[in-house]
């Protein structure tokens, strides 16, 4: 985490004792048919969980939600565009590696958590000035098991053991507009003797790999995963547990990253400066947090929610139970990027000038 806000992980699972009855009401009342808020987020199955489980509270309370569907670089550019006119989202979700750029330049408020009661049930760690994590993903190396098996390749351990020649391609790659990226390639440059201060060390083992494509989009790589023309590529859990339910033969494994095995991906969600619907916007973010709100969109999604009831009940669902790892040590054994260590501009230089494609 950036600055004073670094994960620790044992808090995810020690969070404060839920805010009894925490209601959503109070800012939802506020909502009148005519006032619509905008939320920045991905696409796909994510964007109809938010939409059936979140977005329902607010309509019920006489407001209404639309959808701008990017990366969250993506959506920052629309920020950026829109410097000094009027924001085009009042919601937005992001990660770790935008909060430092974003809060320097004030694209995201302050949160006034007096308005947001059901953030009181978090871990203090996940209350930041300008953010609150809501979920976080469970990153490793998603591949189809079936095709590993008829190849004769063992279940991938590291993010290297992707150059297989037998798997020419066939793998995939996350751009470096994707949350999954910093995962992959900060694992890789563990692998090469690296870390995040250093991550051109994972240039050559890119090159080694040799992607048929790099990702931007999950939508775009679950098709591609689903028709077999992809088979193995550095993804999150929650598309093992969507497309298991399609009969996509997935599994997942999760390379280890010094003492840590697996990859956290803290999912960012922020108030956007200057919106004029910030009663709505709060309400959005409320909603979100309810706790049972949190335990179904991460049953529909296969992440992992932050408020330590809902994390608790996801250890029974039997569906995420057979992919993700949930215990009692499962934050504390997650490896989370320190980007106070990155060094964005250098990465995205070597990124464009040295990592080989097509």
């Amino acid at each position: 985490m950036p600055g004073n806000h670094r994960i620790r992980r044992r808090t995810f699972l020690a969070g404060t004792a839920m805010l009894a009855g925490a209601s959503l009401m109070p800012g939802l009342r506020a909502a009148s048919a005519a006032e619509t808020i905008k939320v920045a987020t991905w696409g796909g199955s994510w964007r109809d969980s938010l939409d059936k489980l979140v977005a329902e509270k607010v309509r019920e309370a006489g407001g209404a939600v639309d959808y701008v569907l990017d990366t969250p670089q993506g959506n920052l550019a629309k920020l950026v565009a829109a410097r000094g006119g009027v924001v085009p989202f009042d919601n937005m979700e992001s990660g770790l590696e935008l909060v430092q750029l974003m809060a320097a330049d004030r694209f995201i408020a302050d949160l006034d958590y007096s308005s947001i009661p059901n953030a009181a049930a978090l871990p203090e760690l996940a209350r930041a000035k300008n953010y609150v994590m809501t979920l976080g993903s469970m990153d490793g190396i998603v591949y189809n098991h079936e095709v590993f098996e008829e190849l004769g390749i063992a279940p991938p351990q590291k993010y290297s053991d992707l150059a297989d020649p037998k798997l020419a391609g066939k793998v995939a790659f996350p751009d470096i507009t994707h949350t999954q990226h910093w995962n992959a390639v900060t694992g890789l440059a563990y692998e090469a003797g690296g870390s995040e201060a250093d991550l051109k060390k994972a240039v050559p083992l890119i090159n080694e790999i040799n992607p048929a494509y790099f990702y931007s989009s999950s939508t775009d790589l679950s098709t591609r995963m689903a028709s077999g023309n992809i088979v193995a590529a550095p993804w999150h859990a929650g598309f093992v547990v969507r497309l298991r339910r399609d009969d996509v033969p997935l599994s997942i494994t999760y390379p280890k990253f010094g003492d840590k095995q697996g990859g956290l991906w803290p999912v960012l969600h922020h108030i956007v400066r200057g919106t004029s619907n910030v009663e709505m916007a709060r309400a959005f973010l409320n909603a979100y947090l309810d706790p049972e709100v949190q335990l179904a969109h991460a049953k529909a999604t296969g992440v992992l929610p932050i408020n330590p009831e809902a994390l608790r009940n996801l250890a029974s669902d039997p569906e995420n139970q057979e992919v993700l790892r949930l215990d009692e040590t499962t934050f504390e054994n997650l490896f989370v990027v320190d980007f106070s260590k990155v060094d964005l501009r250098e990465w995205r230089n070597a990124w464009m000038r040295d990592v080989s494609r097509g």
